[in-house]
C-alpha cells in the first residue's frame, strides 16, 4: 500500500487531467510558450508566471506561477519551446473560479528546465535545490520534446492565442550596427563587465555603432570643446586588457533590478531596449518594457561569433565598418609599416612607445580656436585633439613640426587654417562663432598615431599620444 502511495506521488499528470485537481499537488511537463517577467510580491518574495502546454492541452494553455524568496532560483527560460518538469505543485482557482493556475512553492515543489541539444538528448540546465529523481522522468521529456517537435503538434500549439503573442515579440534581433537614436530595439550581445553597484553593463556584440551625429561647444563654454564619453575613460586599464578591440562596447544604464542575476561572460537577449546619444557616445537605457533573457548555446550567439570570427581574420577587420570602402581623401599617412589598429588596440597595447595607424574622427579639440593653436611667446604650435572611432576615444597631441606638417602652408593664414580646421570637425558654418547647438558630423580620416610616455619608473600610467606623418589635403 506505502509503495503505491509514492508512485501515485511521483506520477506525471497530463494538464488537461491536472486542471480538474483543484487544492491538489500534482507533477507536470509542459513546453514552455511564454514567460513574463519576475516581479516582486507584496510580502517581498519574487513571482515568475509561466504558460506551458503539453500534448492534451494546446490552447490556451496552463498558467504557473513561480514563488521564491531568491530571484536567482526563479526559472530563467534559455530558448523558446524549453521543457519545464515541475514537482508537487498545487492546482487551485483564480479570477473569481474563471480559471486554473498551478502555484510552484520552493517549500514544497521543485521545477527543472530542459533544452534540446539534439534530436535524440534533452539535458538539464536549470533546477532548484530540491529536485530529485531526474531519472525516472527521462523517457518522458524525450517523449514530450519528439512528440513537439512533429509538425503535427507543432501546429496545435500555434493554434495558442498566448504562443502567437509570444511568437510575435521573437522579431528580428538588430546588430548595434543598425541601432538608432531615440528608439527601442532588440539585441544579443555579451555582457563584458558589470559594475560593483550593477546600475551599468558594458555589452558587446562584434559590430561597429554607427557614429553619432555631435552638438558642439563653442567659445562661449570657455574654450573647453566638447569631450566624447567613451567607455575606456570609465573603466580601468586592467578592464579594459579583457575586452574585445573590434567592435562597440555599448554602455546600458539600468533602472531595475534585471541584471541582479547576470554575470560578465554570459550571452544575454535584451528586449526593447532605449537606445540613446550622451555627448556623442551611444548609450542603451531600461525602461519599464525592457526585458532580458540568457542566451546561452543560441544559435545567434554562433552567428554573430562566426561573423566576428571572419572579420579579424581579414587584414581590414579592425578598419571601421561605416568607413568603408575608404575614409575621405581628407588626410594622408606617410608610415606604410606601422599596422592599422582601432583605438581600444593602442590603449591596451602591451608595448608603451609604439606606431599604430588608423582611422578615426576628431570629435573635440583644445583650444577649440584656430587662433589660439600657437603660443605667441616661443611660436610653438599645440592642439590636444580628441580622436574616437568605434571602440573608443584617444587624446593625442598635434604639435611643433609635426602640426605644421599637418597643416600645410596654410598654417599662417588663419582664414585658410579655419576651412581645414571646420572640414576636419564637420562644421558646415564657416564660422565657429554660435556652435553651441550646431549638429556635426566629423569624417573619418586616416592618421599615424605614437603612443610614448614621460616617466620611465611608471610608463602605463604616464603614456601620451601624438599624431604624425599625417597630412590634411586641400
Amino acid at each position: 500500500m506505502e509503495k503505491k502511495k509514492i508512485e501515485s506521488r511521483l506520477k506525471l499528470v497530463k494538464i488537461k487531467d491536472a486542471i480538474n485537481l483543484i487544492n491538489q499537488e500534482v507533477n507536470l511537463l509542459g513546453i514552455v510558450i511564454e514567460r513574463r517577467d519576475h516581479k516582486r510580491c507584496r510580502n517581498n518574495n519574487w513571482i515568475c508566471t509561466l504558460r506551458i502546454i503539453d500534448d492534451s492541452y494546446h490552447s490556451p494553455g496552463l498558467t504557473v506561477n513561480v514563488f521564491n524568496n531568491n530571484l536567482e532560483e526563479l526559472p530563467y527560460i534559455k530558448n523558446h519551446n524549453d521543457m519545464i518538469l515541475f514537482i508537487r505543485v498545487k492546482m487551485t482557482f483564480f479570477d473569481a473560479g474563471k480559471a486554473v493556475t498551478a502555484l510552484c512553492n520552493k517549500r514544497v515543489s521543485s521545477f527543472a528546465l530542459y533544452e534540446g541539444i539534439t534530436e535524440e538528448e534533452f539535458v538539464c540546465y536549470q533546477c532548484t535545490s530540491n529536485f530529485r529523481d531526474e531519472e525516472r522522468y527521462k523517457s518522458s521529456i524525450y517523449n514530450l520534446g519528439k512528440l513537439f517537435a512533429s509538425t503535427s503538434t507543432r501546429d496545435l500549439a500555434l493554434q495558442s492565442s498566448s504562443y502567437r503573442i509570444k511568437a510575435q515579440t521573437l522579431k528580428k534581433f538588430s546588430f548595434l550596427r543598425e541601432i538608432k537614436k531615440g528608439k527601442h530595439f532588440d539585441l544579443v550581445c555579451k555582457i563584458l563587465h558589470v559594475n560593483d553597484d550593477t546600475r551599468t553593463i558594458f555589452v558587446w556584440d562584434g559590430t561597429d555603432a554607427p557614429p553619432a551625429s555631435i552638438l558642439a561647444n563653442g567659445i562661449d563654454r570657455e574654450d573647453k570643446a566638447f569631450s566624447s564619453i567613451s567607455v575606456n575613460t570609465l573603466l580601468s586599464r586592467d578592464i579594459l586588457l579583457g575586452f574585445p578591440t573590434v567592435g562597440t562596447i555599448l554602455r546600458v544604464s539600468l533602472s531595475s533590478h534585471l541584471f541582479h542575476w547576470v554575470k560578465p561572460g554570459q550571452w544575454v537577449k535584451l528586449y526593447r531596449l532605449l537606445c540613446e546619444v550622451d555627448k556623442g557616445s551611444w548609450i542603451g537605457k531600461f525602461t519599464d518594457s525592457t526585458t532580458v533573457r540568457l542566451a546561452q548555446d543560441d544559435r545567434l550567439v554562433e552567428k554573430i561569433m562566426r561573423i566576428y570570427d571572419k572579420r579579424i581574420s581579414s587584414k581590414f577587420g579592425h578598419i571601421p565598418f561605416w568607413s568603408f570602402p575608404s575614409p575621405s581623401r581628407l588626410t594622408e599617412a606617410d608610415d606604410d609599416q606601422a599596422p592599422f589598429v582601432t583605438l581600444m588596440d593602442i590603449i591596451t597595447f602591451p608595448k608603451v612607445t609604439y606606431k599604430y595607424k588608423c582611422i578615426v574622427r576628431v570629435v573635440a579639440a583644445y583650444p577649440w580656436q584656430v587662433e589660439k593653436f600657437s603660443s605667441d611667446e616661443n611660436r610653438s604650435y599645440r592642439v590636444l585633439l580628441t580622436l574616437e572611432d568605434p571602440t573608443a576615444t584617444l587624446e593625442a597631441f598635434l604639435c611643433d613640426k609635426d602640426a605644421e606638417y599637418f597643416w600645410g602652408l596654410e598654417f599662417q593664414n588663419i582664414e585658410m587654417l579655419r576651412k581645414k580646421w571646420n572640414r576636419l570637425l564637420g562644421i558646415r558654418r564657416e564660422s565657429s562663432m554660435s556652435l553651441a547647438s550646431t549638429p556635426r558630423n566629423p569624417p573619418w580620416i586616416e592618421c599615424c598615431i605614437l603612443s610614448y610616455y614621460t616617466n620611465k619608473a611608471d610608463p602605463w600610467n604616464t603614456r601620451l599620444y601624438r599624431i604624425f606623418g599625417t597630412r590634411l589635403l586641400d
